[in-house]
């Protein structure tokens, strides 16, 4: 999957979830966005939305190290926002829009709550080589 270093069936359940719900809070995301939003905003602002999208992705699923954390802060943007668009359209009377914002807002809060695993955050920073090699060596020259 897109020449993942790791591969699929050797991650953590949470790491998976928190990937599918990812890739699917961003979907919901650009559906929302080009169904919704995109006629009226500059191309800049559509190709930044898709630059940021496509790219924390990429990352996650690549399992860069430090993609964890800055996907955790754009789902803390998120999250909320999506939901106070939801609570808008629902006041609103939006249903079609009410549903697909709560959507796009609990996928990006699944994703923030598997991202914030324990078990995810050791999947993204395994232990360095060079360190498990020096407390060898100090061990060794104990004895």
């Amino acid at each position: 999957m897109l020449s993942m270093p790791r591969k699929w069936e050797e991650m953590p359940p949470s790491v998976r979830n928190a990937i599918i719900a990812l890739l699917v809070g961003w979907i919901a995301h650009y559906i929302f966005y080009f169904g919704f939003i995109a006629e009226d905003q500059s191309e800049r602002v559509t190709y930044l939305q898709l630059g940021v999208g496509i790219g924390i992705c990429y990352c996650v699923v690549t399992i860069r190290k430090w993609a964890r954390r800055l996907c955790i802060f754009f789902n803390i943007v998120m999250v909320p926002m999506y939901f106070l668009f939801a609570i808008a359209f629902a006041q609103g009377g939006k249903i079609s829009l009410f549903a697909l914002t709560a959507f796009t807002s609990l996928a990006f809060a699944f994703s923030l709550y598997f991202l914030l695993r324990k078990e995810t955050a050791q999947f993204f920073s395994p232990p360095d080589m060079d360190k498990e090699e020096e407390s060898d060596d100090s061990a060794h020259q104990l004895k």
